[in-house]
């Protein structure tokens, strides 16, 4: 029984040091997820520039005819 026990707080001990337990280690996280959304702003935005140039290079040889 007192075994038990000592497996248990030791368990439990461990699970209570994940990385969303501490303040430090959910900022960590924010940061993670808001640099990958960032990233994936980036992604988006060179996407639509391209897309708009390319529209623009239509609208230049629609207008030379």
């Amino acid at each position: 029984m007192k075994k038990l026990l000592i497996f248990s707080f030791i368990f439990l001990f461990l699970a209570a040091c994940g990385q969303e337990s501490s303040p430090e280690g959910r900022m960590t996280m924010k940061v993670e997820d808001l640099q990958k959304q960032l990233d994936s702003l980036k992604s988006q935005n060179a996407a639509i520039l391209d897309s708009l140039g390319k529209i623009n290079e239509a609208l230049q040889a629609q207008k030379s005819k």
